[in-house]
């Protein structure tokens, strides 16, 4: 997806939200000003917005000098966990085991601190859980995607918190005659889950492997995957993808069928997918 003008002050907005967390404000002044800059030399409306939004958290992180989500991310994962055996539940219960479990996980992908139309805070997500998931699919190709569920699945993780539901949905994917590469973050980047983050919660317990994206990267940046991942990507039998980075960096190449799992939380995406903000879709590209 190319950037928008939309995407200028989520993207400033976001990384004053991260500078907040952990630097005072006279340094929170000087990160703005650097930032500024870079972006006034990088905006392009030919670029995407995962390129120039992976330019403007490098510099910013840069000069942060360490992760600022850490601790929220480590809080995501806990109220995660504390909402999983009501989840557990609802899912065990439902006609369809996995398309619910699908849905609990992007409910769960409203997990994206710092940007507007997300949850604020961990605690959000616990009291607006039942709420988002009453909601149920804007846009639900389940059953398109079902049709694909064989072979290799290359499936792209989104944020901490969520990562836990992205393992009941791998669990009952595997019910399936498939073999799953889950595919997460080498390096902290925003609230991202990284190879650690999913080791951590036992993901690699219920996938065949765990791969990461290579470089530090909104989204995925193509130029620094290994060639195992590319490989693989051209193989897929299908590629799901969580969250709207992904979205914003494979809708820039011809990867098909790919399934698009997200709460939108912006107008930009929401415009360029065909949905509403605060919205949940299961898309597919065939």
């Amino acid at each position: 997806m190319k950037i928008n003008y939309a995407c200028i002050p989520c993207l400033l907005k976001r990384v004053i939200f991260e500078s907040k967390l952990v630097v005072d404000e006279e340094k929170l002044h000087y990160i703005m000003k650097k930032v500024l800059e870079k972006f006034s030399e990088i905006y392009d409306p030919k670029r995407s917005s995962a390129e120039i939004a992976t330019e403007i958290h490098a510099l910013a992180y840069e000069l942060i000098g360490k992760d600022p989500y850490k601790n929220l991310k480590e809080e995501s994962n806990r109220m995660a966990l504390s909402i999983l055996p009501k989840a557990k539940k609802i899912i065990e219960n439902s006609e369809n085991k996995l398309e619910k479990a699908i849905l609990c996980s992007i409910v769960a992908n409203s997990i994206d601190f710092g940007i507007e139309g997300s949850a604020s805070s961990p605690q959000e997500l616990f009291s607006k859980f039942e709420e988002y998931l009453n909601e149920g699919f804007y846009i639900n190709d389940f059953e398109k995607m079902e049709k694909y569920l064989k072979g290799n699945i290359l499936y792209f993780t989104d944020n901490c918190g969520e990562i836990v539901f992205d393992k009941i949905v791998c669990e009952k994917l595997k019910e399936y005659d498939v073999s799953i590469s889950l595919v997460c973050k080498k390096y902290p980047i925003l609230t991202d889950a990284t190879y650690e983050d999913a080791i951590k919660i036992g993901m690699q317990d219920i996938v065949d492997e765990v791969l990461t994206t290579g470089k530090f990267s909104v989204g995925v940046d193509f130029s620094g995957i290994s060639e195992k991942l590319k490989t693989k990507l051209g193989e897929a039998s299908i590629i799901i993808c969580k969250g709207m980075a992904n979205y914003e960096a494979f809708s820039e190449t011809r990867y098909k069928p790919i399934a698009y799992l997200m709460r939108v939380k912006c107008e930009p995406i929401a415009k360029s997918i065909g949905a509403e903000k605060s919205k949940n879709i299961l898309k597919i590209y065939e």
